[in-house]
């Protein structure tokens, strides 16, 4: 049975997830055999990063490449009218500066915590070792580029907009991808999610994601209870994010 990291309770301080139970989460690494998975577990570490701190740079060496354990991290990158953009949002299993890592360049994204987190750090060139003796693993890095390459695309148009509807919109739809559990009455976040953890997402105020979200709720598009996020009607929630 694999171990299974602890349940992280929203805005409080995360548990502090076992290294294996990480590396067992990532889908990248999962498949790796059992001495490279040994090794990623012996040879790496975890790192605590709050709310709003800055993991690694766009532009700085690439030292490591890291998977998220608990809680969430944005990629980010700036335009030329030196606004911030979200391109990607990171969360427990996936991993990001992969490819960065494995092909000696610099980080081409800003990576920040937007929630309290625990996150592990692989070394560039033990990670590199690793890619170079795991067929399985430049296969599982290769199949993933395209559709996450969509996916940022996607997440960059979305999170552009001015509208904040739109950009709350697009963060719980990625997170109901990534991290939906269907039921018999819409899809249920299976991470807990505290309002100020989506307003940190969504770029926008505590108060305004509430709002928001009550709006949503009166006319059922979705339900939230304690922690806990259910999209009842994601067409409907993808029709707000039209401008």
């Amino acid at each position: 049975m694999p171990v299974r990291a602890p349940v992280w309770e929203g805005g409080s301080r995360p548990e502090r997830p076992p290294t294996v139970a990480v590396v067992e989460a990532c889908t990248l690494l999962n498949g790796v055999a059992p001495e490279h998975r040994d090794r990623l577990v012996s040879e790496t570490y975890l790192a605590y990063a709050e709310r709003g701190e800055v993991i690694w740079f766009a532009g700085a060496d690439c030292r490591f490449a890291a998977v998220v354990g608990v809680g969430f991290v944005k990629m980010t990158r700036t335009t030329p009218q030196s606004t911030s953009v979200t391109v990607e949002l990171m969360g427990p299993g996936q991993s990001l500066g992969i490819i960065a890592a494995v092909e000696g360049r610099v980080y081409p994204l800003t990576a920040i915590a937007v929630t309290n987190c625990w996150y592990l750090k692989v070394p560039s060139e033990l990670l590199r070792q690793v890619y170079e003796g795991s067929a399985i693993l430049r296969d599982q890095v290769l199949r993933s580029m395209s559709p996450r390459l969509r996916r940022a695309h996607d997440m960059m148009a979305r999170m552009s907009s001015t509208k904040v509807e739109q950009r709350i919109a697009a963060v719980l739809l990625l997170l109901m991808d990534s991290y939906g559990v269907k039921g018999s009455c819409g899809v249920t976040l299976s991470v807990p999610l505290t309002r100020q953890d989506l307003a940190e997402m969504a770029g926008t105020t505590v108060e305004t994601t509430i709002r928001v979200m009550s709006r949503w709720t009166k006319r059922k598009l979705l339900s939230a209870e304690r922690q806990r996020v259910t999209i009842l009607d994601p067409v409907g929630l993808l029709g707000t994010e039209t401008p």
